[in-house]
């Protein structure tokens, strides 16, 4: 778990199945912080699983960095057969993905268990 100043963003992480992590955002992501998200699905990558469901329920921002992060991730994700699953996505943070056309290209589940299903577990 990450913490940064004045408790901005908390960042957790779990096994959600086998081969399968849980990224948990809560706060507000932006320019401040987002290398330190960047920096746990980096990890993740670097132990070989390439399946994160991206939990965004607890989250209140996302800026452009934030959403730079992602995409970037996606790709690492992609070439190795993998996939950002996003769930619980908040209605307002929802809207600014389907603004920047990003809804198109990333992963959107209701439910945890939606999100796993459709990575395959």
């Amino acid at each position: 778990m990450v913490a940064t100043g004045k408790d901005q963003i908390r960042i957790e992480t779990r096994e959600a199945a086998p081969g399968i992590q849980e990224v948990r955002i809560e706060g507000s992501l932006d320019w401040s912080n987002f290398t330190k998200v960047e920096a746990i699905l980096n990890d993740i990558f670097e132990k070989g699983v390439y399946k994160v469901v991206v939990n965004l329920r607890g989250t209140t921002y996302i800026s452009s960095a934030g959403f730079g992060c992602f995409i970037s991730s996606l790709d690492t994700a992609m070439k190795n057969n993998g996939n950002l699953v996003f769930t619980a996505t908040p209605p307002e943070i929802q809207d600014v993905f389907n603004i920047l056309g990003l809804s198109k290209i990333l992963t959107f589940a209701e439910t945890e268990e939606a999100a796993l299903k459709l990575l395959g577990a």
